[in-house]
């Protein structure tokens, strides 16, 4: 796909993911124009700013990569001044402040993006063009306790982007939600299992622990007479039909396919952003949707919410 584009002038809020490597592809390939920083890493093609008054005077989008600085106020501010928005995290903000902005972004006529990165992973869209109908999900998701690492969120970092894919996957409104969990080394819930019921008949179990033995991430979808794994640790989908007892591995594509916004090539983690940038751009350029909207989200944080109010009322503290 060809597209005549022209630069956009962007702002960087924050210092989050964002590296040299990021924008220096999205530079040369013409997509950015002026870049401008605030709060950010002072490299040199980047513009420092003093404030956010400079920045909204400047820019035709914002890329707030911090989520310190994804604020209601903040993003509000932006899209009143009709300013395109891509946002790190939705963590710090209600249900119904992603309401409002989603409504304040519809009638200034904006795009804003959610930062999801697993859509990006060419399994994600493989399993995604299956049009599985399936009757039973399974989710694992297991992470290795590691102090290097940080403090990790079970349902944030772990549950989060797998709530999404089920739901994408489900294709029904959910009936009902069940979740417990303890914590065995942590004063929060560091092994949660969750249970969504949807309204046509699929069933979702989802574990997730931060204190596994090693690393674990696959999603498998059971119909009558096969199931898919998507194993997200290998990028590989794997199918297994009643016909084929080992199964056959469906492997992401090696080639580059001649679309300019990538939307099909295999990207590595340090990649991701990179891909989830240019794909803002191409929905500011071409007047369409975003890949990740504030409504995806907000799907997976409803679910997010009701597992963390089971929690709340099941889990004891050590």
């Amino acid at each position: 796909m060809q597209i005549n584009s022209k630069s956009l002038n962007i702002g960087v809020v924050g210092k989050g993911n964002f590296s040299e490597s990021t924008f220096r592809p999205l530079i040369e390939k013409g997509l950015i124009g002026l870049c401008c920083g605030l709060f950010t890493h002072e490299y040199h093609d980047i513009i420092k700013l003093r404030s956010y008054e400079e920045l909204e005077d400047a820019v035709d989008a914002v890329l707030i990569l911090d989520a310190d600085y994804c604020t209601f106020n903040t993003i509000s501010d932006l899209i009143r001044s009709f300013k395109h928005v891509f946002v790190e995290s939705c963590v710090f903000l209600s249900v119904r402040e992603i309401r409002q902005l989603k409504s304040l972004a519809y009638e200034a006529g904006v795009r804003v993006q959610v930062r999801m990165p697993h859509r990006f992973l060419r399994t994600y869209r493989d399993i995604k063009e299956t049009e599985l109908q399936p009757h039973i999900i399974e989710c694992s998701h297991y992470h290795p306790r590691s102090q290097a690492e940080g403090h990790i969120s079970v349902i944030e970092d772990l549950l989060m982007p797998d709530i999404d894919v089920v739901i994408s996957m489900a294709d029904s409104r959910i009936r009902s939600v069940f979740a417990t969990g303890v914590g065995v080394m942590h004063n929060d819930p560091d092994v949660v299992n969750a249970r969504i019921e949807f309204y046509n008949g699929c069933i979702a179990t989802m574990s997730a622990s931060k204190i596994s033995d090693k690393k674990v991430h696959k999603i498998r979808f059971f119909e009558n007479n096969n199931y898919h794994t998507l194993n997200f640790r290998e990028r590989s989908v794997r199918i297994v039909t009643s016909d084929d007892e080992n199964g056959s591995i469906v492997k992401r594509a090696n080639s580059q396919i001649s679309d300019e916004t990538n939307f099909h090539e295999e990207v590595n983690e340090a990649e991701i952003l990179e891909k989830e940038l240019e794909s803002f751009y191409y929905c500011i350029e071409l007047g369409t949707d975003p890949v990740s909207i504030l409504d995806d989200y907000l799907n997976s944080r409803k679910v997010a919410d009701e597992i963390l109010d089971q929690l709340e009322r099941n889990f004891r503290r050590k």
